[in-house]
């Protein structure tokens, strides 16, 4: 499965200096002033404090922010900055995602009602809950961390504070679709997504995808709750990552549905592959349909009340959303929040083409 974007997209890269997977540092410094930065992403209150460095660019380093204003090409000229200390840049991230994650979710899934917000609230209990066995505790530990780092590298972040490198506060006029915000520089910003990408997104996916099969294979009656979970959250992660490409390639112009159609189809097909284990799991028992009642989920998926009665409004949200579900599919909305998601409730579930 791909759970989140390679990096840049061919043709629009930042740098080219780790394009092979390496993470060489920056030799050749302009400047010694060392310089702190306070990095904002919108969904959290908090800042990543990062120390940055005046650098000589080489050929291949880009040096300007671009993006498509009806049909016109524009662009800014961006001072030359990038992390000092790649290791510190990691380490400031995992504080980061450990810090921000209550103020993400709740900023990005709606309101209470939402089914969203509810499945990411019962898994986050769960996750917090002392009584939660570990290996469940491990899964979701995984699977909310990787899902805060992958919005972290579909998000555009912006410098916040007094130190701005230099840049004026109206750098992206009112053309820009952030009008009024600090960009980061380009080499700064492929740095930050080499971080997320390279060294905690891999190892975050390496460990989730393996533990999910080793939990889906047992086919244990009470890992039934946590695999529901997962499931739920990596179906919405691809909609959102297939709706960031989306926005990418209107952002720049290109003409196109997605900026990475190759990838696109790769993430449709991660999410073809978790629903048809999902189902295969199931084996003919559907938890959210009104055959089952609460003795059967008391027995077959071994819940207590408070997850009982979780699945209850889970299965009244089903119940009203059906029709609306049912036409996004129709319409090949692959953006749409419930596109995948929807399909973990449908008993005749099949796999289904998508781009």
């Amino acid at each position: 499965m791909t759970l989140y974007k390679p990096g840049q997209v061919p043709g629009y890269e930042w740098t080219q200096r780790w394009n092979k997977n390496s993470s060489d540092p920056i030799q050749l410094w302009a400047s010694r002033e060392v310089k702190v930065i306070y990095i904002s992403v919108g969904f959290s209150n908090r800042y990543m404090p990062l120390q940055v460095r005046r650098f000589v660019p080489r050929d291949g380093d880009k040096l300007e922010r671009t993006w498509d204003y009806r049909g016109a090409k524009k662009s800014v000229i961006i001072p030359p900055y990038a992390l000092i200390d790649l290791e510190a840049g990691k380490s400031a991230y995992t504080r980061y995602i450990r810090d921000s994650m209550t103020d993400i979710f709740r900023n990005m899934l709606g309101d209470s009602e939402n089914l969203l917000y509810k499945t990411y609230l019962q898994a986050w209990h769960m996750w917090k809950d002392p009584a939660t066995p570990p290996e469940t505790f491990d899964l979701l530990n995984w699977t909310l961390r990787l899902w805060i780092a992958v919005r972290l590298s579909t998000t555009s972040a912006f410098i916040a504070g007094k130190e701005k490198l230099g840049m004026a506060t109206d750098i992206l006029d009112e053309t820009s679709p952030n009008p009024g915000k600090i960009p980061l520089p380009p080499v700064l910003g492929a740095q930050m997504d080499m971080i997320l990408i390279q060294h905690i997104q891999t190892k975050l996916r390496h460990e989730l995808l393996d533990n999910l099969q080793k939990v889906m294979l047992k086919n244990k009656p009470s890992s039934w709750l946590v695999t529901y979970l997962v499931a739920f959250i990596l179906l919405h992660n691809v909609a959102l990552i297939t709706k960031h490409d989306a926005s990418y390639a209107r952002k720049h112009g290109m003409n196109r549905r997605f900026a990475r159609e190759a990838k696109v189809q790769e993430y449709h097909l991660g999410a073809n592959i978790i629903l048809a284990h999902f189902h295969y799991c199931n084996k003919g028992v559907a938890p959210f349909s009104d055959d089952c009642d609460d003795q059967d989920l008391r027995t077959l998926a071994h819940l207590d009340e408070d997850k009982i009665q979780f699945v209850r409004a889970t299965r009244a949200y089903v119940q009203r959303h059906k029709r609306d579900w049912e036409q996004i599919r129709a319409r090949g909305e692959v953006e749409n929040d419930f596109f995948f998601v929807s399909q973990l409730f449908d008993e005749k579930w099949h796999p289904r083409t998508t781009v």
